[in-house]
């Protein structure tokens, strides 16, 4: 019976499924919030670019409504000492500065926060120097029409739209655009962190408005990678991590108009915590289911381990025997239907065991009613011969003598029958006496006398016996054997004037032998191998096939052995050998 597994074992085999499958699910937790992730800055760059348009939209339209305001046109021809602003309030919430100019080209009215300039007459040097200069395009240009142009840092643009007065006169107003303004406009509400670059690396705009138009590579430590990419005038999703340790999702993309280059970045851990959480809580739960598995796993293993060994107990005493042991187990443990089945088995067993006891029995009478019928039909066909040679012998003295000891040995075999009929158990196992250093000439001569010498007259007997040969055997049962070989070599010489030779000597190993030959008809050899010494086998038609089967079982019962030698249509021989006690003692 094998040993039961440890608690750890069962936890081993039942954590490493379930730890598989939560860092499977952790995986592809962080894997959706990676694609959930990229799919948030990429449509947050998609919004941005849109919200900037918007905003450029709104100031470019601005500045065209602005240029065709009556102040505006008004403030070409107004003399220089009035004093009218010919801006309006709102206008320092939408450019960082306004320029009116002349159709001398020379500046008229400078506009910027916290400042306003009226140029006196005539005099064009007191014009402001970061007053910045029209488009050369507007000269000569009719209609309502803008022009653009980088401004004088990468972080401004400057718009230019022609003024036209009542009088046909043309001026040109020019805004300067913030574009830190715009994309602070058009990022509110995103919530994302918003880096703008120009071609050189510089920050245009950021979030953190503390690192205003420094070089990226300095203000973004970890951004290199995403910045060259930007000035590189590239687009994509990729990530960096801050100096603090943060992991930044960023989708970027260009902005050709303004020549600048935008990114929007997300901390990834605000989005991951959750997937981390519920991950970390997946696998202390498998932990855990786990844990409850293998402490189940292990109930019922014990459980179903008692039951067996139970089954294998019980199981043990059936096999030596106690067939009427039962298995009885409760219908809960997983070893009940093995035990049923068992003792389904066992009672079926008991059945048959029975059943063939009865047969055994049987067959034993069967078996004891055929030898006793071999053995009185022996003794019939003695007498029958003895009868049979009466009427014509039985003048002569010598054959009333023989007849008389013939007719005696008769009667002594019929007693030993009734004698059999009356010790059934000793018959029927088969028992024998006690083997004694026995003469076997004299039995021989018996035999001869009595079953051979009344078939002088058909058949030729001849013998060759030693004065004596002893072996150690029982006589009663010896002179059958001998009786049986004899009546087996008259029945196979059908025809008169066969030959029987009974001799008897020494072996070559010196153990006592003898042999019975007849000159019959023979057997096969496939007779001899398959048929010749089974009981009820025969080829006589009024015999009952124990003849020579007895005579094997008495011989091997004597620790002696027999075999035979035959040729179809010349004779056969059988040559019995017996055990001694010289011979035993020089073995």
């Amino acid at each position: 019976m094998t040993r039961p597994k440890s608690f750890l074992t069962y936890f081993v085999f039942c954590a490493i499924p379930l730890l598989l499958l939560a860092a499977l699910n952790y995986w592809n937790g962080i894997r959706t919030v990676d694609s959930t992730l990229g799919a948030v800055v990429q449509n947050d760059l998609n919004s941005l670019n849109v919200g900037v348009d918007e905003v450029l939209s709104e100031n470019e339209r601005y500045l065209l409504r602005l240029a065709l305001t009556p102040n505006v046109k008004r403030a070409l021809t107004t003399p220089l000492d009035a004093p009218s602003d010919p801006f309006p309030e709102d206008a320092d919430s939408h450019f960082q500065s306004l320029s009116l100019f002349g159709s001398d080209r020379h500046g008229i009215w400078y506009r910027a926060p916290k400042t306003a300039w009226r140029s006196s007459v005539g005099d064009s040097n007191t014009q402001p120097g970061k007053a910045p200069q029209p488009d050369e395009r507007v000269w000569g240009t009719q209609g309502n029409v803008l022009f653009d142009k980088q401004g004088s840092t990468s972080s401004t643009i400057e718009y230019t739209t022609p003024v036209h007065d009542d009088k046909g006169s043309g001026g040109a107003l020019v805004g300067v655009l913030d574009l830190e303004s715009v994309f602070a406009t058009a990022s509110r509400g995103l919530g994302s962190t918003v880096v703008v670059l120009d071609h050189s690396g510089q920050l245009v705009y950021h979030s953190d408005r503390s690192i205003k138009l420094q070089p990226a590579g300095e203000a973004l430590r970890g951004f290199e990678s995403i910045s060259a990419a930007m000035t590189s005038n590239q687009s994509g999703v990729n990530q960096f991590q801050s100096p603090a340790g943060s992991t930044y999702l960023t989708a970027y993309s260009p902005i050709p108009k303004l020549n600048l280059s935008v990114a929007v970045a997300r901390n990834r851990s605000d989005f991951s915590s959750p997937a981390h959480r519920w991950g970390s809580a997946g696998l202390l739960l498998a932990l855990l289911g786990a844990l409850v598995a293998a402490f189940v796993l292990e109930r019922h293993v014990q459980q179903r381990s008692a039951g067996m060994a139970r089954v294998t107990e019980d199981l043990s005493a059936i096999a030596k025997g106690e067939l009427d042991r039962r298995i009885i187990l409760q219908s809960s443990d997983d070893a009940r239907g093995i035990a049923d089945n068992i003792n389904v088995v066992t009672e079926r067993l008991r059945a048959q065991i029975a059943r063939e006891e009865e047969s055994r029995q049987f067959e034993s009478f069967v078996r004891l009613s055929a030898m006793l019928t071999h053995d009185l039909k022996n003794a019939i066909e003695g007498l029958s011969l003895t009868v049979g040679n009466m009427e014509r012998h039985f003048d002569n003295p010598q054959f009333r003598t023989d007849a008389l000891k013939g007719l005696t040995s008769a009667t002594d075999k019929l007693k030993a029958l009734v004698a059999r009929l009356a010790r059934p158990l000793t018959s029927l196992s088969g028992e024998h006496k006690r083997p004694t250093n026995v003469d076997l000439v004299p039995i021989i001569q018996r035999v001869v006398a009595t079953t051979a010498e009344p078939m002088r007259g058909k058949h030729k007997i001849v013998t060759r016996l030693p004065p004596n040969l002893f072996a150690l055997v029982d006589a009663a049962r010896v002179e059958e054997v001998i009786e049986n070989l004899v009546l087996n070599a008259f029945e196979a010489m059908t025809d008169v004037g066969g030959t029987l030779t009974i001799e008897a000597g020494p072996a070559a190993n010196g153990a006592p032998m003898f042999t019975v030959s007849d000159t019959g008809r023979g057997m096969s050899r496939s007779f001899i191998e398959n048929r010749l010494f089974r009981p009820f086998s025969t080829t006589k038609k009024t015999g009952i096939g124990l003849g020579l089967y007895t005579c094997r079982e008495v011989i091997l019962a004597s620790a002696g052995a027999i075999d035979v030698e035959s040729v179809e249509g010349v004779g056969t021989t059988f040559r019995v050998v017996l055990p001694s006690v010289p011979h035993d003692r020089r073995s």
